[in-house]
């Protein structure tokens, strides 16, 4: 069952993001590890950026009650990204803690033998990336346009997105050092194994 077809008019941009969804997280669910992963990881998010074009032209008048139900999505999503989607798809997670004296400390967490469905990780960085880019170009728009309250919700949406992207990326790299660092004790002890059997002989 394919929920986009070919007639299917690009220019309707909420039925075709609607449909494009629905094709990658149930049409293509056999692909997927975690496809409730899936879902959640983008539903929050995309619900979000729809909701802030699409509720101005039906309740125009209604900043607060916008403002309010953008603050519940965006939290809900950073919340899921970070401690749900995150550890599901890629293998990783992160958290911030904070030390006795004040101190803000990052702390990283990976799977040490993660199965990484590809196409799952597509979709995880992929949206990661993505909504914040959209976030900015809302942000300027409204900058322009001197709608200067609604700058307030793109400031939001990028502080939340922007901490998940921030923390996934320096735990990427963190699980990278990490695995860079075992690869050369595991080189450096096969060197001393063959040494230390070459004297032997």
């Amino acid at each position: 069952m394919h929920y986009c077809d070919t007639d299917t008019d690009l220019s309707h941009g909420y039925k075709f993001l609607a449909c494009i969804l629905l094709e990658i997280v149930f049409t293509r669910a056999h692909t997927h590890r975690h496809p409730i992963a899936v879902c959640f990881h983008l539903l929050f998010r995309v619900t979000a950026l729809v909701v802030y074009l699409v509720f101005p032209l039906v309740l125009s008048g209604h900043f607060i009650e916008l403002f309010l139900t953008l603050v519940f999505l965006l939290s809900f999503d950073f919340w899921t990204v970070k401690n749900v989607s995150g550890r599901l798809l890629v293998g990783l997670r992160w958290w911030n803690k904070v030390e006795q004296d004040g101190t803000s400390m990052w702390v990283f967490e990976s799977k040490k033998n993660p199965k990484i469905n590809q196409l799952e990780s597509v979709v995880f960085w992929g949206a990661l990336f993505a909504s914040p880019i959209l976030w900015i170009l809302f942000f300027f728009t409204a900058l322009l346009n001197l709608r200067l309250q609604w700058i307030v919700i793109p400031i939001v949406a990028l502080a939340l997105n922007g901490a998940n992207v921030v923390g996934y990326v320096k735990c990427r790299r963190d699980a990278g050092a990490k695995i860079s660092a075992m690869a050369g004790k595991f080189i450096g002890k096969q060197i001393l194994n063959q040494a230390m059997s070459s004297q032997a002989v």
